[in-house]
């Protein structure tokens, strides 16, 4: 769906509650509301994605002008020298997706809640293993664990 339709479906919907009234008012901001967190969510991984895709041309370039400068030859200073570039440059790829992170960890975080719903109930242990896992999904959403 495309960024301009999402902002008029957003738009529509903090219209069509101001025109409504109680619960049914409060539904429809709330769900207008959180389409525009989702709309905002994905331009961010949208960004992030497409600087990863800029650095991985790059990158590659970069590759092969570490290919082409070795020429045969045993020379390495020069191909230290671009190797030493490319692994910066990889860092820096990867070190700066904090949308990407974000949502990541949030998946990770889900699954780990969905396990612990099968795992069952009514026993010590598995009232103990339910709070870990609410426990371990809750740092996973900090960011704490990996």
């Amino acid at each position: 769906m495309a960024e301009g339709m999402i902002k008029d479906l957003v738009a529509s919907g903090h219209a069509l509650a101001d025109d409504m009234t109680g619960a049914p008012s409060v539904l429809v901001r709330c769900l207008a509301a959180q389409l525009e967190v989702q709309l905002v969510r994905a331009n961010a991984l949208a960004a992030e994605n497409a600087h990863a895709r800029e650095r991985h041309v790059f990158i590659r370039a970069l590759a092969v002008s570490i290919l082409e400068h070795s020429g045969g030859r045993m020379d390495w200073r020069g191909a230290m020298e671009d190797a030493t570039e490319l692994l910066q440059t990889v860092d820096s790829v990867y070190a700066k997706t904090p949308a990407t992170d974000a949502f990541l960890a949030e998946v990770r975080a889900q699954g780990v809640e969905m396990f612990s719903e099968k795992f069952g109930g009514g026993t010590q242990l598995s009232d103990m293993v339910k709070e870990v896992a609410k426990d371990f999904a809750a740092q996973l959403r900090k960011g704490a664990v990996l």
